[in-house]
This record gives structure tokens, sequence and C-alpha cells, in this order.
């Protein structure tokens, strides 16, 4: 049964467990693409690993749906209004940007010492990591980084759509969502990232407001599968069964989860941002050194050691920008 409107006031709690569920296997199918493609190469597992790789990747679409999600439950619960934008963006960076430095810092040590070692030139630069503070390059060496802009830019648009698809409904479903949806199919792609990532984000903005019990039910519903629908014919199957298993299981998950499966989820903004340089640098080290045979034996040590290390950078960083992003409140009027 679906959540109202008196029960989601009541409930102070927005990480739900079905959320930081969602998230850990979002993440872990990242961490299994890009473990995977390290090991694809050999003899041994090789198909095993190039499913992996081929498939791990739509975890980046069920991240974007659950950030379509959550945000503007976050917004609602919070009693958010245009007046507080600037508090909103403000929120967002203490939350997450602070991690994204020390991640990137991470990455260009890991890529020093690497790049020496094998006697190679270093590939970055003053100006390239200029432009990495700002998310206008991702090192080749930590490539998840592109996914970061593309939230930054869906995070300055929901302040403003957000009060739109609450007041105005049928302008966000009807007007405002079809001209951005065409917009992502006939813009340049690697210019206008959001644009054609957009029908992910709208999928969990849908959810919420079906979630939530906002707007008309019906034309929720309505809308929730023409997006779907969007998605089948103009992306990719596994894309579609991503975002509807992934709004699917927001809907409809209402059970508690012990600790030790909200493991991943509670970490998986910082296992996104360093397992590829820690886990692909510990894969390329070690594989030439042991039989192929074993690969599947380094696949899962290389998965527990980054968690492992990954743990850490969340209890020294992530934690405590969590903790003080939670302190800035929203002006209520």
């Amino acid at each position: 049964m679906l959540m109202n409107k008196t029960a989601l006031t009541e409930n102070g709690n927005t990480r739900l467990d079905s959320l930081v569920l969602l998230r850990g296997i979002a993440v872990l199918m990242v961490c299994f693409s890009h473990f995977g493609n390290a090991l694809r190469k050999g003899e041994t597992f090789s198909d095993l690993f190039t499913l992996f790789h081929e498939y791990g990747v739509y975890g980046v679409n069920i991240f974007f749906v659950i950030s379509g999600f959550i945000i503007p439950l976050s917004l609602y619960k919070g009693k958010y209004s245009i007046n507080n934008y600037h508090r909103f963006l403000y929120k967002r960076f203490l939350r997450l940007h602070p991690s994204y430095l020390a991640a990137l810092a991470l990455t260009l040590v890991i890529m020093y010492f690497s790049y020496r070692t094998r006697h190679q030139p270093y590939p970055e630069n003053a100006i390239s990591i200029l432009k990495s503070i700002f998310y206008l390059h991702a090192p080749n060496d930590n490539p998840v980084f592109w996914t970061l802009a593309v939230e930054a830019q869906y995070y300055i648009f929901i302040g403003f759509f957000f009060v739109l698809i609450m007041k105005r409904s049928w302008i966000a479903y009807f007007i405002v969502m079809p001209i951005l949806l065409i917009a992502g199919q006939v813009l340049n792609h690697d210019v206008f990232l959001l644009f054609y990532y957009f029908v992910f984000f709208f999928v969990g903005n849908v959810g919420y407001m079906i979630y939530s019990g906002n707007g008309n039910k019906t034309m929720n519903y309505i809308v929730l599968a023409g997006l779907l629908l969007f998605i089948v014919f103009l992306y990719t199957l596994p894309a579609f069964i991503a975002a509807f298993v992934a709004i699917t299981f927001i809907l409809l998950f209402r059970k508690s989860l012990p600790p030790v499966l909200k493991f991943a989820g509670t970490i998986s903004y910082s296992l996104y941002l360093i397992h590829f340089p820690v886990g692909t640098k510990i894969i390329n080290f070690t594989k030439g050194k042991v039989s192929p045979s074993y690969n599947w034996i380094l696949f899962f040590l290389t998965l527990i050691i980054t968690l492992i290390v990954t743990w850490i950078f969340y209890k020294v960083v992530e934690e405590f920008s969590e903790r003080v992003s939670k302190k800035i409140k929203y002006n209520i009027t």
C-alpha cells in the first residue's frame, strides 16, 4: 500500500530502507561492471565478466531514478519553497562536493604513482584538474565522475521544477516534460548530458508524486507509464528494466532491513566515487601475476578490499559532510 500524505508527514525518516538497498544494488552493479571489464579479456570466466561489464552499467540509470524520487521527497518533507532555492543548492554542495574533492584528490594521487611506475607521462595538468573541480572534466582513471555533472545539473533544475510539479503538475507533465524529452533526443549528448537522461529522473519525480499522494492519481500513473514506454522505444531494454524495477521497488517495498543488507547502500556514494581508481588498479596490478583461473578470487578480493577502503573514506570524509548538510534547514514561510 502506498503511503499517503499524513503518514508521510508523520514519518520523519526519509532514509527509506528500500532506497538504501536499491542504492547498494546500483553501486555494486557499477562496481561489477568496471571490475568485470578489467578481467573480461582472460580465457577463464570471460563470458561472466563480460556480462558484468555490459549490464552493470545500468546501475547508473537506477541511481538517476533514485535521485528523481528522493530529492523531491526531501524537499516536500522539508517544506521547501522557491525562496529556499539557494539553501537547497548549498545543502547539496555541503553534502556531496567535499567527498567528491577528496575522491578527486585520491584519484590524482593514485594516478601519479601508477603512471610514474609505468614510466608514462602524467595525463593531467593544472587546467584539467581545475576543470575537474567543477565537473567539467573526468580523469580517465575515474570515468564515473561524468555522472556527477549530470546530477549537479539536475539539482539546479529540480529546485525550480519541484515547485511547478507540486502547483501545476499538468503543465509539468504535458508541456515541460515533453519539451525536455524531445530536446534530449536532438541535442548533442556530450554537451547536454542531463537532457538525455531526463527521462530517468522524471520516472523518479512521478514516482514521488504517487508515493506522496500529490497530484491526480490517475494522471500520475498514466504519465509514469508513458515515461516507461518512452524508455522502451528510444533507449534500451535493459535501461527500461532498470527504471521499471527501480521505481516499482521504491513504491512497493515497505520492509525494514538488517544493517548488513544496508551496508553497501549506506556507503554507496563513497563507493561510487573511489571504486574505480582503487579496484581497477588492484586488478591491473595483480592479474598478470596470477593464473587466469583465479580471476574470480581476484574479483571478490578486490571487491572486499575496495569496500574496506570505502568504509574508511565514508567515516573520515562523507559522514562529516552528511552531518553538516543536515544542519541546514529551510526557512518556512
